[in-house]
């Protein structure tokens, strides 16, 4: 029995069917009715299908994301367990519902969530989660080093993609996991010597919250606070004289 869905990286005939066949169930997608060999019995197994694909098409993360989150209630918790329990990688659609806990504060989605997700572990060693897009050693190889998504890192996958949550506003969703924001802080004050709570919100993007962010500035190991109000500043702590 081969491992997961997929015969191997998908060819652009089979993601153009995956799109039709998404269409079909609501997705905003257009596709191809093009020859694939697979058979989903359900809505479930083309998702299962669809999580496996992810991984080789960034697209596919914002076309998930919004079908979650606008159709969610039409699933079945259960079918799409033992869907992806015959993945190779049922994380990724895991990711898929790291985002959706981030972009809705709908309850009974989290608790579906909680459930479809029970049980599976996360990817270890950590890889890219999109295979092909970087070459290791080049630009943006580098660029992406350090730095990942928190929806991400949950499931043990390296990633700074963030999906559009919303397909009218435009609204992107997701935020750095705790250790790339300390990276992040650590850089700031080592480059600048001291740093601004705006100037921190400005170099994680604005993707949590302002509570967050002054939470993350107060919690920080050797980081004192100088000032109040609009002019407090976080700087080194003095290293102690020997």
């Amino acid at each position: 029995m081969k491992a997961g869905w997929l015969d191997g990286p998908p060819p652009l005939s089979h993601l153009e069917r995956l799109y039709h066949e998404l269409s079909l169930l609501g997705a905003s997608c257009i596709g191809r009715k093009s020859a694939w060999p697979y058979r989903p019995a359900n809505p479930e197994e083309l998702l299962a299908i669809a999580g496996e694909m992810l991984r080789y098409d960034a697209r596919l993360l914002s076309i998930l994301l919004q079908f979650m989150l606008e159709g969610w209630q039409a699933l079945n918790p259960l079918r799409l367990r033992s869907a992806l329990r015959k993945s190779r990688w049922p994380q990724a659609l895991l990711v898929v519902f790291e985002f959706a806990r981030q972009a809705s504060d709908e309850k009974e989605m989290t608790w579906m969530a909680d459930y479809v997700s029970a049980g599976f572990s996360r990817i270890s060693p950590a890889e890219l989660f999109f295979i092909g897009m970087s070459v290791p050693g080049s630009r943006m190889s580098e660029r992406r080093m350090g730095l990942n998504l928190a929806a991400y890192a949950r499931w043990g996958f390296i990633g700074q993609e963030r999906p559009i949550a919303d397909r009218v506003t435009r609204a992107m969703v997701g935020r750095y996991d705790r250790d790339t924001r300390r990276r992040i802080l650590r850089s700031l004050v080592e480059r600048q010597g001291d740093v601004a709570l705006s100037q921190y919100l400005d170099a994680v993007e604005h993707s949590i919250s302002r509570q967050q962010a002054l939470a993350d500035l107060q919690q920080a190991e050797g980081l004192v606070l100088k000032g109040r109000g609009r002019g407090a500043r976080w700087m080194a702590a003095p290293k102690p004289s020997t």
